[in-house]
């Protein structure tokens, strides 16, 4: 059976790391647990990868780890991650003053994302690694898709028992590369997200906001009602900002707040919406850019 390479929720040249769009990470996700079947609470929600990363978990001898996925899905790599890789790092000098704790999501969607991009399993052009294409296991045909499904149940599979994607992974040398390179990593991807995210809604607002655009009232409030959502989950690590607290104020006028005409709301929640972001991306662009010129070096 031929290898296939599946694109599947990004661009052709888009990179695994970081997420250029507020609204495209909502999207990607909804995308994810409808084409998947996984609840949100086997989704990692606050990782810096362009795509939702599925939740590895303790799993009880029978049915196997993500057996809840549809059976057509399991072609996809992130559903195959070695232990070494799909289990967390405990004793790391992150916590405050360098105090031990347990690899965060940002941390381990980093390690995860420098993995899989390195090794080829996601090609910026091509997409995915179709994992089960290279054990000749066809997701699209009906009897393969039974197969993994009775499989996922608890049945034994001698082929789909012994998948290891350590053959395809970097590890001569140093097998904790990934780990040292998300650890310098972290911060600065985490204030690049910020920018990039922040930069994403200040576009979705003057696209709605711009006159030549002539919205309406309702889609004005609407879509700052949309932004307001979204900031208030993706900038909750903000340091310094009640970003929750300002976004749901924001969110709250946006549906029921009482404005005499549509340019005492631009003057009041729009604008306030506006510096807020304007604020946090001037702030963190500086590391983008940073980050950018490291990769062009």
């Amino acid at each position: 059976m031929e290898l296939r390479r599946r694109p599947f929720l990004t661009d052709p040249g888009e990179t695994l790391l970081l997420s250029e769009s507020a609204l495209d990470s909502a999207l990607r996700l909804a995308d994810w647990r409808e084409a998947t079947g996984l609840d949100l609470n086997r989704i990692v929600l606050d990782g810096l990868t362009a795509v939702p990363l599925p939740l590895y978990m303790a799993t009880p001898p029978g049915p196997r780890q993500f057996s809840e996925v549809t059976p057509s899905m399991l072609w996809h790599p992130l559903f195959w991650l070695p232990p070494r890789l799909a289990n967390r790092y405990a004793g790391l000098p992150t916590g405050e003053g360098g105090a031990p704790e347990v690899e965060s999501n940002e941390l381990w969607s980093i390690r995860v994302g420098l993995e899989l991009a390195i090794s080829g399993l996601y090609s910026e052009e091509e997409g995915w690694l179709d994992i089960l294409s290279t054990l000749d296991i066809d997701v699209d045909d009906p009897a393969d898709v039974a197969r993994i499904a009775a499989w996922q149940a608890g049945s034994p599979d001698e082929v789909l028992d012994n998948i290891d994607l350590d053959q395809y992974l970097h590890l001569q040398g140093n097998p904790n590369w990934a780990l040292e390179s998300a650890l310098s990593l972290l911060e600065p991807f985490t204030e690049a997200q910020w920018a990039l995210r922040a930069n994403s809604l200040i576009d979705m607002i003057l696209e709605v906001t711009d006159p030549t655009a002539r919205s309406g009232a309702k889609e004005l409030r609407d879509t700052i009602g949309v932004a307001a959502t979204l900031a208030g989950v993706q900038f909750a690590g903000l340091p310094d900002e009640d970003a929750a607290g300002f976004w749901a104020q924001i969110e709250d006028q946006a549906k029921n707040g009482l404005f005499p005409n549509q340019g005492s709301f631009m003057s009041g929640p729009v604008l306030e919406a506006n510096s807020w972001l304007h604020r946090v991306r001037d702030a963190y662009w500086g590391t983008l850019d940073e980050l950018q010129t490291l990769q062009t070096a």
